[in-house]
């Protein structure tokens, strides 16, 4: 299967974008026979989100196609390697697939956020990127079901992984030993962060929308904050996409920001939605990459030069 369009080419701008803004729009990415396989393998897998805070998507999956033969055919191959390394400037690593599902006039995805799921078990320093393929095509004026991304020279979300996040669940953690907190009161304390009247707006002012066609990506780095566009009214029931993590090769396992996810999921009494946070590590500050949980793979997952 041919995985890239075959008449893809990376431009100087893009590389500078990228540098800039921590984001890249690459039109016609992905070759036709890609977004199709995707779609397949995205419309078989994806599942009912059992996380309750995941319940903005109609469909969700972590952990698709982690050891899928053309998952790694495109990693393997040289055009790829060549124009990931040539945006990152990074030699990176392969760590899962992810799913998403929004259905139409129904699914309102995910407010402002950082990946905290994603990129939640390495150091806040570490560098984390996603190729997002969105499998449907994204009409802004018409029906939307793309998403929205600020310039990180505008406004990082670095800070949210560096202290936000962190005291979030500190906060959680000493209230349930206190006495409890209500779920509602740990969804505004996940959410108003970036999503209150002021830092909101600011976002909404500097946020970025574009259109997609089929073969489209979006990169992105971990300190790029963003949010989903509800499915409106339109030709299309649902809107699928598929997005690919990767982690610079040199991350480090951050143990206590990895149990920290649990903790709500822990006290409500609900299934997050993977357990690959708790199952690639088990020492802290080890090298991520030389984890048992790679060994039947781990040379196909590095992408560099």
């Amino acid at each position: 299967m041919e995985t890239l369009n075959k008449d893809f080419r990376l431009t100087e701008a893009q590389i500078a974008d990228y540098k800039r803004t921590g984001f890249v729009l690459l039109k016609q990415f992905f070759s036709g026979e890609m977004i199709e396989y995707l779609r397949k393998r995205v419309n078989d897998e994806l599942e009912t989100p059992t996380d309750h805070y995941q319940k903005g998507f109609d469909k969700l999956r972590y952990d698709l196609c982690n050891d899928d033969e053309v998952i790694f055919d495109l990693i393997g191959d040289a055009r790829f390697k060549r124009i990931m390394t040539d945006l990152t400037e990074r030699r990176l690593f392969f760590t899962q697939g992810v799913g998403f599902g929004l259905k139409k006039n129904l699914s309102k995805g995910f407010t402002w956020h950082i990946e905290s799921q994603s990129f939640g078990f390495n150091r806040s320093e570490d560098y984390g990127t996603t190729l997002w393929a969105p499998l449907h095509r994204i009409d802004t004026r018409k029906q939307g079901g793309g998403m929205r991304y600020v310039p990180r020279d505008v406004i990082s979300g670095e800070f949210m992984y560096d202290y936000i996040d962190p005291a979030v669940f500190r906060c959680l953690g000493e209230r349930i030993q206190s006495g409890g907190i209500a779920f509602e009161d740990y969804v505004a304390l996940r959410d108003e962060p970036l999503n209150s009247s002021g830092i909101g707006r600011l976002l909404e002012y500097f946020s970025v929308e574009d259109d997609f066609e089929l073969g489209d990506v979006l990169l992105f780095d971990k300190y790029v904050i963003h949010r989903s566009v509800p499915l409106g009214e339109g030709e299309l029931e649902s809107r699928d996409a598929f997005s690919l993590r990767f982690i610079s090769d040199d991350s480090r396992y951050d143990l206590e920001r990895a149990r920290s996810i649990e903790i709500p999921r822990d006290h409500y009494g609900y299934a997050g939605p993977t357990r690959f946070h708790l199952e690639i590590c088990k020492e802290d500050d080890s090298l991520i990459v030389d984890s048992p949980y790679f060994d039947a793979d781990r040379e196909r997952r590095f992408i560099s030069a």
